[in-house]
């Protein structure tokens, strides 16, 4: 773009405030910080002000939260990078949203690439991301002391090319390594193609009804028709594909889908 990326920055710490600008003038030149806030008040008043492309915002700030901030607009027209002191649980919160962040203290190679990331899209924050971002967001809870999930009523957003799908998860019947991609198998519809790696997939479904099978799917317990023993055996899944189980997977495995089926109340 020809003109200077326009940005603010609300952060309720004055440090952070003035550490990510000083960053921001050092490696990204071209972005143009218009104006710092202190409070989510004052952001929004900055932000009608100023009308920015971008803002970076803190999640947790006295009084209004950012999430609070973001729910005082009609329509969301600026981009939004969040930054956030919150570590390893939120950042499955941010992959199921699929929404920039900054883990505090912000490393300035994340930061370019935040950056250069937003300048290449532009993208705007769709209002779904935030509430699923918000839905899976529990400061007072750490996954890994979270029992696994049902998967109803659960979204997760996948973004591609053409732009953000927004998935039940009870409608991915399983995820396949295409590479550097990973394609999701749906019920209905076309398959959807996103630019990330499997393994990348397999820490976001950690908590639920999901399992790796194998080097190239991840599948959901909810849509096995059947397993058929064998060194690792295989399981059909209710589009009639057929999947091969690692055989130093299979025990995890078969734990798990017991654990699914006395759970959802299956078990026969």
């Amino acid at each position: 773009m020809d003109q200077p990326l326009r940005a603010l920055i609300i952060d309720d710490e004055t440090n952070a405030r003035e550490a990510l600008a000083n960053l921001l003038q050092l490696i990204c030149p071209e972005v143009e910080i218009c104006g710092q806030a202190r409070n989510a008040d004052q952001g929004i008043g900055l932000i009608r002000e100023k009308k920015p492309d971008l803002i970076f915002l803190d999640i947790q700030m006295p009084g209004k939260s950012g999430f609070d901030l973001l729910a005082t607009f009609d329509k969301i027209d600026f981009g939004v990078i969040f930054t956030t002191a919150y570590q390893e649980y939120a950042i499955r919160a941010f992959r199921f949203s699929a929404i920039d962040y900054l883990l505090k203290p912000i490393d300035p190679d994340e930061l370019q690439v935040a950056v250069a990331k937003f300048m290449s899209k532009m993208t705007k924050v769709n209002p779904q991301q935030i509430q699923i971002l918000q839905e899976h967001l529990d400061p007072t809870k750490s996954p890994r002391l979270i029992e696994r999930k049902r998967n109803e009523n659960q979204r997760i957003a996948l973004p591609t090319a053409e732009g953000i799908h927004f998935i039940q998860m009870t409608d991915i019947i399983q995820c396949e390594s295409l590479g550097s991609y990973t394609k999701f198998h749906l019920i209905k519809g076309p398959s959807i193609v996103v630019s990330r790696l499997l393994k990348e997939y397999e820490e976001i479904l950690d908590n639920y009804y999901f399992f790796r099978v194998h080097q190239s799917n991840i599948i959901n317990l909810e849509h096995i028709k059947r397993y058929v023993k064998g060194d690792g055996g295989q399981v059909w899944m209710s589009n009639n594909t057929e999947i091969e189980v690692s055989r130093r997977r299979k025990e995890e495995f078969l734990s798990l889908l017991s654990d699914f089926y006395v759970n959802s109340g299956k078990l026969k």
